[in-house]
């Protein structure tokens, strides 16, 4: 699975530090949602990567047997999964592909404002 988290949280504050210095046009932001689209995808796939590691891992402990003799129970192997790798693995990759949707939304709706601005100060 690779790592993405550090990339796109970078190009998205360097993106807002042109912003705040009013140095992004609204071609420039087109280029970040691109970018954050090609971001987003990766993250998707680390996503879909968690989740069956983390469905593998979870069927797994349910299917352990306790010192009696006996499956675990539901609640128990839910409990056991919550905490592993694997479900921390799959919380951040969740994150990750919320956090890029949030910025590709926030991006798409500033280079509308900025192309609107644009064009009342052209006619």
């Amino acid at each position: 699975m690779e790592i993405i988290s550090k990339d796109y949280k970078e190009e998205y504050s360097k993106f807002i530090a042109e912003y705040d210095r009013n140095v992004a046009s609204g071609e420039s932001i087109g280029s970040v949602i691109i970018r954050m689209a090609q971001y987003f995808a990766m993250a998707n796939m680390n996503y879909a990567t968690a989740l069956n590691a983390f469905n593998r891992k979870a069927a797994e402990i349910e299917a352990t047997i306790d010192a009696t003799g006996k499956s675990i129970s539901s609640s128990k192997a839910k409990i056991y999964s919550d905490a592993t790798p694997e479900n921390a693995t799959l919380n951040y990759a969740k994150t990750d592909v919320e956090n890029i949707e949030q910025f590709i939304n926030a991006t798409k709706a500033l280079q509308k404002g900025i192309l609107v601005e644009y064009q009342h100060s052209t006619t």
